[in-house]
């Protein structure tokens, strides 16, 4: 933890990178599978294809998408605060802050009422059923650039963070002897 400039200790830290990357590695995998369902259903003539896509999406949000996307949001936290990189320090991590709180409310209010209306739909075809398979891959693209922003650690530090001290001042040790 980040108490008095001390930062969480080297196995604690991996330990916690290791959880961060295997949640958000499965949100992301989730994501994908969704991808292929979600497109699966939207341009097959079968109804039973259909209700089988929608039905499986629904299943892999409740028990993938959902607990990986709030696990990758509170680890991401975490990370933040028990390592040197903190919540907005850098422009990156505070990038990837605001892009995982936002497909987590893309996905809710936007892809999950979408997978509402093509289950009710019943098998027939649905005007929800194209901006659910492109907002899908939507979510897709912004887990990747997550992934290389992670990768990369691009822009720098952000204007609210405190200058680095390079060299401190050596201390006054009195007259030379």
């Amino acid at each position: 933890m980040v108490f008095r400039g001390r930062t969480a200790g080297k196995r604690l830290r991996q330990l916690l990178v290791f959880v961060h990357v295997a949640v958000s590695v499965g949100w992301l995998g989730a994501g994908a599978a969704n991808v292929v369902l979600a497109m699966t259903a939207g341009y097959t003539d079968r109804p039973d294809v259909r209700i089988v896509c929608y039905l499986m999406i629904e299943k892999i949000d409740d028990f993938v998408v959902i607990p990986a996307a709030f696990a990758s949001l509170v680890g991401g936290l975490v990370l933040c605060v028990v390592t040197k990189w903190g919540v907005a320090r850098y422009w990156w991590v505070l990038v990837k802050l605001v892009l995982t709180v936002a497909v987590i409310g893309y996905s809710t209010f936007g892809l999950g009422v979408w997978v509402e209306e093509n289950r009710a739909a019943g098998g027939l075809e649905s005007p929800a059923a194209g901006p659910l398979a492109y907002g899908a891959a939507l979510n897709l693209v912004a887990f990747l650039f997550m992934t290389w922003l992670s990768v990369a650690k691009p822009w720098g530090r952000t204007p609210w963070t405190a200058p680095v001290r390079r060299n401190p001042a050596p201390a006054y040790r009195g007259l030379a002897s």
